[in-house]
């Protein structure tokens, strides 16, 4: 693709929202409380049942919703109720406030209650080890007691602080399905009330045959399996909550009041009231509101948010200008065209939240996994109880220990922590080599991606114009010719202009001091008097005003460059470019020795981006690309089957970052872009990709190897503790299994994880 003829049309509406029938409402808010995929699915399986619920969708990235209901059956307040009736918190969208109180303090109570359950869990495991500790042994404290503790202590543990697996286990069932959360709880409340059995017989002297004698309890297994876990979805929910920002972002960038003419008067209104045909007024500074057409005055605006064009844009009447932009220089009004949701930048905000929503998760693996793990497990469990004690003639207590200990070594820590172990060891070994990932499924992705997309300006390039050569026409030096444009330049506060001043200071320029007349005349350049020579900087367009002649040359070489009058005679050129970065081109080698396919997506014009594709030698780009048209090539490229990462720095590559099967943000550039993005170069580092690639095979690799072992251990010893080898003297008890779950996380997940640490980059 190397023509904007190639390039997909232009997004509509139906592209971003379901469409809405005559008698129905859309209603969008935000959930708090979700801490895994199936929370969602939970969510919009419950909210589709209900009467008068048409369509359903639920963002777990995003943590928002959007329901079309109708609005003659149900209501918003009884779609909020219904919600909250599945233990989660629904916030409308338009109460931004409320909903990020609620955040807060949501965030609040969870770090509240894994500080409880670490400090209790600490309590549980030295009572529990009381035996083995000489200091805490000398103290006589009778074991009734310590059994009550442990009962009181782990019953808060479990019913307070873990409380939200229990309400997501409890959800699942009423959705007919399973998952982590049906794991997790299953594995702590059978340790759990196998412990109370234990505990009521010891108290209350209940003298049941075979277990009179039992001492052993394993409060200490049931609590620790949901600190572990509280722990673990923490730290995702953390690195997850990052993404979030994007969207809040985009949104602040959104002008809140708008200046307005109606019937001749000025008034200031709300973004959400201006119609279309309004005439809205954009000063030096302002953010341009909504897309419409300039009608009044002279500007330059800065696009390179929106569009990548590096140089600011210069308009005139009749020009269009887009919302986010920026009023640089100069006095505006514009016809608005397109207001509320039909702008530019909402739309990209709309882009950025449904792109992000069809992203994998690395939990997934886990969750299809634990969907048939749990059944099995359970039924295992149910036969080999009744297997000892119908089948085999077995005492009901020793059948009833089988069946637990199957419970108790098929816990589900292992395959909980088989992921997030590997990724935060993953993901602080990326830190050390300042890359960071803000979302945890690129570590997965990373590794797939076959196509590498990079934006031009600002990521290949510097992104700051810089003078690359000044060329003389007549009989001035080049330092004579400088110290007009530079003196004149100084007058200004036009980015170009900055850019020629610094090239002053660094080649020690001097300037004249006598200047009269100075003019900034329609925005297209300068004018003034200086040493009593006229003298002119600007474009072709501003020469020709100026009755200034150029040759067929030099508008064919100067289309993107400065001329320079003096005398009402053109005497030089200012050729101003934006520099390639030094790692680029050794980047883009490293890329393609590992078999990835470049493409370059360019908003500067074709000679801009073929000059640069030919000099970091890629062969497929786009120029002129507008932010919908850049996630739609991402989108082309998906279409193909291919796995794409893109690389931006801007706003306006948001959401192709966010379309992306792996987004990577230049750290140096814009915070949007940063928070779009799921891996961020801190240093703007282009060769840290290779390296990013790298720890994330390797990352990869390793969870899948925990898998593996986790399940391997499962495999050998879920049929010891059923007492398959009963009859040879191997017996697997409640205490022995605990001990093996607690060596396989040890061993096979944290200890192979730990390997990450010292790998090769």
């Amino acid at each position: 693709m190397s023509t904007s003829e190639n390039l997909p049309e232009n997004i509509t509406d139906q592209n971003l929202k379901t469409q809405i029938g005559v008698n129905e409402e859309l209603f969008e808010f935000d959930i708090i409380g979700m801490d895994c995929t199936s929370c969602a699915k939970n969510i919009k399986l419950y909210l589709e049942r209900l009467d008068g619920i048409n369509s359903v969708e639920i963002n777990y990235a995003t943590e928002s919703g959007d329901v079309i209901y109708d609005p003659g059956k149900i209501d918003r307040k009884k779609i909020k109720e219904e919600v909250k009736n599945t233990g989660y918190d629904l916030i409308s969208e338009d109460d931004e406030y409320e909903a990020e109180q609620v955040k807060k303090q949501s965030i609040k109570k969870q770090k509240d209650k894994i500080f409880t359950a670490i400090a209790l869990s600490l309590i549980i495991m030295t009572l529990s080890m009381k035996d083995h500790i000489p200091v805490i042994n000398m103290i006589d404290i009778p074991y009734k007691i310590i059994l009550v503790v442990l009962f009181i202590l782990t019953s808060v543990i479990i019913f307070w602080c873990g409380d939200k697996f229990i309400k997501g286990a409890i959800a699942a069932v009423k959705n007919k399905t399973s998952d982590m959360n049906t794991l997790i709880t299953i594995g702590s409340l059978s340790s759990y009330f196998y412990s109370i059995y234990i505990s009521a017989n010891i108290l209350f002297g209940l003298k049941i045959e075979s277990l009179a004698d039992t001492t052993e309890v394993y409060y200490e297994t049931a609590a620790m399996i949901i600190t572990f876990i509280m722990i673990g979805n923490y730290l995702e929910s953390v690195m997850k909550s990052k993404t979030q920002n994007s969207i809040k972002r985009l949104k602040e960038l959104q002008t809140k009041v708008v200046n307005v003419i109606r019937d001749g008067v000025e008034i200031f209104i709300p973004f959400r009231k201006v119609k279309v045909d309004d005439t809205v007024l954009i000063k030096t500074g302002d953010r341009v509101p909504v897309d419409g057409v300039l009608i009044t005055g002279f500007c330059v605006v800065d696009e390179s948010a929106m569009t990548g064009e590096s140089l600011p844009v210069e308009k005139k009447p009749g020009d269009n200008l887009m919302s986010g932009t920026v009023l640089r220089n100069g006095y505006a009004e514009m016809k608005a065209v397109k207001v509320g949701k039909d702008t530019m930048l909402s739309k990209i905000i709309v882009l950025v939240k449904d792109a992000s929503d069809n992203k994998p998760k690395i939990q997934k693996l886990a969750d299809k996994i634990s969907s048939v793990f749990v059944p099995v497990v359970i039924l295992i469990s149910i036969a080999t109880f009744l297997i000892w004690f119908f089948a085999l003639n077995e005492r009901f207590d020793r059948s009833l220990l089988f069946a637990v200990s199957v419970l108790i070594i098929a816990c589900p820590c292992a395959l909980g922590l088989a992921s997030p172990i590997a990724i935060i060891i993953g993901v602080g070994r990326a830190a050390e080599n300042g890359i960071l990932f803000n979302n945890v499924d690129a570590i997965e992705q990373l590794k797939k991606v076959d196509t590498m997309c990079f934006d031009k300006t600002g990521t290949l390039t510097t992104g700051e114009m810089n003078v690359k050569n000044v060329y003389v026409i007549n009989d001035y030096s080049k330092d004579e010719l400088m110290t007009y444009a530079v003196s004149i330049e100084k007058l200004s506060s036009h980015p170009v202009a900055k850019s020629i001043v610094n090239y002053g200071k660094d080649n020690n320029i001097k300037i004249f001091k006598d200047i009269k007349d100075f003019k900034t005349e329609n925005g297209l350049g300068l004018s003034a008097l200086i040493n009593n020579k006229p003298v002119l900087i600007g474009n072709e367009s501003f020469m020709k005003n100026n009755d200034i002649k150029l040759s067929n040359i030099l508008i064919q070489a100067g289309r993107n460059n400065l001329f320079i009058s003096i005398g009402n005679e053109i005497e030089g050129v200012i050729e101003l470019e934006d520099s390639i970065k030094d790692e680029a081109s050794s980047a883009l080698s490293d890329l393609r020795s590992l078999g990835l396919n470049i493409f370059m997506i360019s908003g500067d014009n074709e000679t801009a981006a073929k000059k640069t594709a030919k000099e970091l030698k890629i062969k497929n780009y786009s120029y002129k690309t507008l932010p919908d048209e850049k996630e739609k090539i991402i989108s082309k490229f998906q279409k193909e089957n291919k796995n794409v990462a893109m690389v931006g720095d801007g706003i306006n590559d948001a959401p192709s970052l966010a379309k992306a099967n792996v987004g990577i943000a230049i750290g140096t550039g814009q915070d949007i872009a940063i928070d779009s993005a799921d891996v961020i170069l801190v240093k703007g580092d282009l060769n840290n990709i290779t390296k990013a690639i790298a720890i994330s095979k390797k990352t990869v690799k390793i969870i899948k190897q925990n898998f593996f072992w986790a399940f391997f251990y499962n495999a050998i010893t879920i049929p010891i503790a059923a007492g398959l080898f009963a009859s040879y003297g191997l017996i697997i008890s409640p205490v022995l299994a605990a001990m093996i779950m607690a060596f396989s996380d040890v061993v096979t997940v944290i200890g192979n994880s730990m390997r990450l640490k010292y790998m090769k980059l």
